[in-house]
């Protein structure tokens, strides 16, 4: 079993996960409601993160790659001969 912290940005995706959860898929250890996460972010806790983050998007908001044509074959990807 993995535990992920996932941070949801709209109501519909927390539904889903609401409802994942109601199907026994996932379990919901801990709810934080925005107006905590806002006070996290205050204390430094986040934005270091954010700021790294902010510069690799600024490094790499030019990067463009074409994946028009491409085909993701599983039977090669777990190929690890």
């Amino acid at each position: 079993m993995e535990t992920i912290v996932v941070r949801v940005n709209n109501k519909q995706a927390f539904k889903l996960f609401k409802n994942l959860e109601a199907l026994n898929v996932i379990k919901v250890l801990r709810h934080i409601p925005c107006s905590q996460v806002n006070t996290i972010i205050k204390n430094n806790t986040i934005t270091n993160r954010d700021k790294r983050l902010s510069e690799i998007q600024s490094v790499t908001k030019n990067i463009n790659i074409d994946l028009t044509n491409f085909h993701f074959n599983r039977d090669d990807a777990n190929n690890y001969d």
